[in-house]
C-alpha cells in the first residue's frame, strides 16, 4: 500500500462492499453477466486471499481452482456475508413460501439492498456462480429456497422451497 500520510487504508470488508457497488454499476450499464463475472470474480478471489481463508488448490494437471464452497469461505471468514441474516431468517421458516418486501429484507440484513436489486430482475436470479453472494443466501438456506414472483414495482419477492 501507499505509505504516504494521506493514503486511505481499506479493510477487506470495505473492499468487498466497493466490489459489490462496482458490480451494481456494471449491471446498471447493461453489461452481460459473463462480462461482469470476468471483471469481478478475479478481484473477489484476491479479496479471499487477502482475508487468508482462500488457498488455490491444484487439481491434477488442470488450472488452479478453489475446492471449497462459498459457504466454506464465508465460514472461514467468520460467516461474514452481508446476506447472512437473510440465510438465517429463511432457515428458521418452515412454510413453503416466504414473501418479503425489500424493506423487510433490508431490516433482516441490517443495511440497504443495492440499487440494482430494485432495478434489475437479474439481481434476484437463482445463480450460485460468480459473486452472487445474495443468491447464495437463499440457495444455501436450510431448506434451500429459490426466488419466485419477484415484483420490482411492489418491491416484494417470494422465497420458495
Amino acid at each position: 500500500m501507499n505509505s504516504s500520510p494521506d493514503a486511505t487504508a481499506w479493510t477487506v470488508e470495505e473492499l468487498r462492499l466497493e466490489l459489490d457497488r462496482y458490480e451494481e454499476e456494471l449491471l446498471t450499464a447493461g453489461k452481460a453477466r459473463n462480462t461482469i463475472t470476468t471483471y469481478v470474480y478475479p478481484v473477489d478471489r484476491f479479496l479471499n486471499w487477502l482475508d487468508r481463508p482462500y488457498s488455490p488448490i491444484r487439481t491434477g494437471a488442470g488450472p488452479v481452482t478453489d475446492a471449497r464452497t462459498s459457504r466454506d469461505v464465508a465460514s472461514a471468514r467468520g460467516g461474514r456475508s452481508r446476506y447472512d441474516g437473510l440465510r438465517t431468517y429463511l432457515s428458521e421458516r418452515s412454510e413453503p413460501q416466504v414473501r418479503l418486501s425489500f424493506v423487510e429484507i433490508e431490516r433482516i440484513i441490517g443495511q440497504p439492498l443495492p440499487s440494482s436489486a430494485r432495478r434489475h430482475r437479474a439481481w434476484w436470479a437463482n445463480e450460485r456462480s460468480g459473486t452472487h453472494v445474495n443468491a447464495r443466501s437463499w440457495l444455501e438456506a436450510n431448506p434451500p429456497r429459490r426466488t419466485a414472483n419477484v415484483d420490482l414495482n411492489a418491491e416484494t419477492a417470494d422465497f420458495v422451497i
